[in-house]
């Protein structure tokens, strides 16, 4: 049985990251199997049912990408500069994926990107690194136009196929119908915190709450930092008293998070996926956008998206219109686009992987190249 190594950024309890990983492994070909690269192999391995390699020791990495088929990127963005907070050089995501792309295609085995991301590139060598990984892929399937506009001023060859973030397969089924509440669910992000001033944040839920919309904190990534998702909850509803302010659970997977989101009135997002599953829920969502990749959501999804670098009252009246907007969350046809696009660059990595043998061959129908010709 031939086997991918998925490489992403997996075993960090972030549920976005999860469900990518969950995407990938239901959608290879049905002879091959994944090998995921994760933080905390034993988590990943029971969670997952799936063969891991530990992440954190380049040797083992070597070792599996030695006896695998393929290489796979599996979704997230790949094409970025890390952040502080990671605790990580500015360009080692970018390097170490140029590494392991480069050494699959000398021991001539494909490379493929799939539903991937482009953030900043500015960090030193960044735009080199990118247009390298662009040239050795044998496919490469981008998860927004905003990312193309990126590789594009790095200087990375044109035109790239665009489909939408590869997690949408698992929300193909329509949600549960549940009457929406009144609450306001706000998905935090610790990254965000680099961008987004977290007075700003509470200076702008403020007024929601004291209009009568009760506020749900929601982390997303909780670990063993003492300045995790959860911390910032606790910070945020000190901040925010003596006004009640509820702090949940984190998601136990995106679809938990869609069950909870059709049950409130809308969504404030910090994370790309809590976009993803509001929209999938049918609720109004406002996406905080602190990275290029929350904007693009909210483009494509016809919702509303606020900078950070704006005043506060513009995130509030965006709430308040959206808490007021009931039923008008991203459209069902914006959404089955989103999952038709998604599916579509599954079938071509399953021609990538499988060549003449793809049993989907004959559903190929493409994807949008970005930019078309004139």
């Amino acid at each position: 049985m031939p086997s991918a190594l998925l490489a992403g950024a997996f075993g960090q309890r972030n549920p976005g990251d999860e469900a990518l990983l969950d995407a990938f492994l239901a959608s290879l070909p049905e002879r091959w199997s994944g090998v995921a690269t994760t933080s905390t192999p034993a988590a990943t391995a029971a969670i997952h049912g799936c063969a891991v390699v530990d992440a954190r020791r380049p040797a083992a990495v070597a070792r599996t990408l030695l006896a695998s088929d393929a290489v796979v990127f599996a979704g997230g963005t790949v094409f970025k500069a890390l952040h502080a907070s990671s605790g990580r050089r500015r360009g080692a995501l970018l390097r170490n994926a140029a590494l392991v792309a480069v050494a699959s295609k000398a021991l001539g085995r494909p490379v493929a990107l799939v539903g991937v991301g482009v953030g900043d590139l500015d960090a030193w060598g960044a735009p080199t690194l990118a247009r390298a990984l662009v040239r050795v892929a044998d496919l490469l399937v981008v998860r927004d136009e905003e990312s193309v506009e990126r590789l594009a001023a790095a200087g990375a060859a044109m035109p790239v196929r665009v489909a939408a973030d590869p997690a949408w397969v698992l929300l193909a089924e329509p949600p549960v119908h549940a009457a929406p509440g009144d609450r306001v669910v706000v998905a935090l992000s610790r990254v965000a915190v680099g961008a987004v001033d977290p007075r700003w944040l509470v200076d702008a839920l403020h007024p929601v709450a004291a209009a009568g919309l009760p506020i749900a904190l929601q982390p997303w990534q909780v670990g063993d930092s003492a300045d995790d998702d959860a911390a910032l909850a606790r910070r945020l509803a000190r901040a925010m008293a003596p006004l009640p302010v509820e702090i949940l659970d984190p998601p136990r997977d995106v679809a938990a998070a869609r069950a909870l989101f059709t049950r409130s009135r809308a969504v404030v997002g910090l994370r790309f996926h809590a976009l993803v599953a509001a929209a999938s829920a049918g609720r109004p969502f406002v996406a905080v956008a602190h990275e290029p990749k929350l904007a693009s959501a909210a483009r494509r999804l016809g919702q509303d998206a606020i900078a950070p670098s704006l005043p506060p009252a513009a995130l509030t009246a965006a709430v308040l219109r959206a808490a007021e907007a009931g039923d008008a969350g991203a459209s069902p046809a914006a959404v089955r686009g989103e999952i038709a696009l998604a599916e579509e660059g599954f079938r071509l990595l399953r021609l990538v992987l499988d060549g003449a043998d793809c049993p989907d061959v004959d559903e190929v129908t493409g994807l949008p190249l970005v930019p078309g010709s004139s």
